[in-house]
This record gives structure tokens, C-alpha cells and sequence, in this order.
């Protein structure tokens, strides 16, 4: 935050331990401290995080890009190992745009589509999608799911973090999530798995013949996202542990 509000790296701050601040570069610090004691993200203070190497633009329009979400990339990676290949991408719940936009950086002449309800969040997404120069090969779309997305249209992957949380879980939250973040991108309903109950659906829709699809889920919800699939008639589902061993994403995959 210091960095922050005298517009330096940190590694500039240990290069120069002894500098002075004058005062309204102390007002600007001060300021940061305030906001931070309020227990806003400190992603939100700075206005960038750091996602796959990337620093994205975050704000309060959509949810932080957090590591585990990384997971879903290097799902799509390993099924898709040529990097060259041009693939199609469609990423609902789109948020800030940082998963896309890290895979449009990961292929080169991938192209993609991302929706959201949120127009606040698309605007944040276009934002990081002219950070990361892919703006020619990315749609942003609003709408629900894959609603707004032309009905014939298919895709080689489909990359999804719904919103999971238990609707009653909802209050318990640290502060920096449950006050801070938007809501809509958190409120999975009563058991975590409203949105969810809709994806083997959209996936059957939108999944081209040896294409995958990837859903982040809660850490307890793997197995009963996995039942979902099953029931719907989907035999190749694996279910993925992120870093700390918590189950943390389905894989569906078609021939």
C-alpha cells in the first residue's frame, strides 16, 4: 500500500528505506490505511491483482482472481497441450475476465467468449481484455449463462467459477469477501449448487466433440457436482484437487 501511494515498486521501497514522505504523499498512505482497516481487499485498494502472472485490473464489480482458480487453466492446458492450436473458449460468469484472458495469452490464436449478468463486471473484463491486447479475439456478452450466446454455437472449451457459496454461509464470510465483493458472483443458493444444477445442460449445448469443460465448486460440493453430471448422462467426469488436496474442480470431457 505504501508503494501505492508514492506511485513506486515495493522493491523501490527497500532500495530506499530512509526516504521521507512528505505530506500528502502521508495523506494518500493514511487514506489506504483507512480503507484497509475498513477490511476492504487489499486488490481493491491497489486496483490490480496478480492471476497466472498476469496483473489484472480488480475492482469491487467482480471477484478477486484467486490461485485456485489457476486450476482451471492448467486443466485446459494438459487436455490442450498445443499451444499454436485455434481454439474456441467460452467462459460464463466471465467476472473480471482473468481466466480468459489468461488463456487467450496461453494460445495465441485461441478466441473467446465470456458473458455475465453483470454489466459492472463486463465493463472491468474489457478492461483487462485491452490489457492484454486480445481484444479482437474476445466477445464480451451480458446476459445469463449462455443465453445471450447464438444457439448453434459450440466450443472446444468451456471454463466456468459459478457462484458456490451456501446462500446461509453467506453472513459467516470474512468481511473482505462477504462486504466487498458483488454478491451475485457469490450466492450459489440454498446448497451452494444452483448454478450449478444448470451446467450439464449447458455443457451438452455448448461442448464440441473432444473439447472439455471445467467447473471451479466448493471445497465440500465435488462429489455431489460430479452426481450431477452422472445423472445426466455424462460418464467422462473427473473431479480435480487443487494444491492443498481440496477437490476443487469437475472436468467434463466428450469424444
Amino acid at each position: 500500500m505504501l508503494a501505492k501511494a508514492l506511485d513506486l515498486r515495493r522493491l523501490d521501497l527497500f532500495l530506499d528505506p530512509h526516504r521521507p514522505l512528505n505530506a500528502t504523499e502521508l495523506a494518500a498512505f493514511k487514506e489506504l490505511l483507512v480503507r484497509r482497516a475498513a477490511r476492504e481487499p487489499v486488490a481493491h485498494l491497489l486496483g490490480v491483482r496478480e492471476f497466472w502472472g498476469i496483473e489484472f485490473f480488480s475492482s469491487s464489480a467482480a471477484l478477486i482472481p484467486r490461485p485456485e482458480t489457476e486450476l482451471l487453466l492448467e486443466t485446459v492446458l494438459a487436455h490442450f497441450p498445443e499451444r499454436e492450436r485455434a481454439l474456441t473458449v467460452f467462459e460464463p460468469c466471465v467476472g473480471s475476465g482473468a481466466v480468459l484472458c489468461a488463456l487467450m495469452q496461453e494460445y495465441p490464436q485461441a478466441n473467446g467468449v465470456g458473458s455475465d449478468l453483470s454489466a459492472q463486471a463486463l465493463e472491468l473484463a474489457q478492461r483487462n481484455v485491452s490489457l492484454c491486447g486480445c481484444g479482437e479475439r474476445v466477445t464480451l456478452l451480458e446476459g445469463d449463462l449462455d443465453g445471450p450466446v447464438a444457439a448453434e454455437r459450440r466450443f472446444d472449451v468451456v471454463v466456468i467459477n459459478p457462484p458456490y457459496i451456501d446462500s446461509g454461509l453467506l453472513a459467516g464470510l470474512q468481511p473482505e469477501v462477504r462486504d466487498w465483493e458483488p454478491r451475485v458472483a457469490l450466492d450459489g443458493g440454498e446448497d451452494g449448487l444452483q448454478v450449478v444444477r444448470r451446467l450439464p445442460a449447458l455443457v451438452r449445448r455448448r461442448l464440441l466433440p473432444g473439447g472439455v469443460a471445467v467447473i471451479e465448486v466448493g471445497h465440500d460440493q465435488g462429489e455431489r457436482a460430479v452426481a450431477l453430471f452422472r445423472a445426466e448422462g455424462w460418464n467422462q467426469v473427473a473431479l480435480l484437487p487443487d494444491y492443498h488436496r481440496i477437490p476443487r474442480a469437475v472436468a467434463v470431457t466428450v469424444e
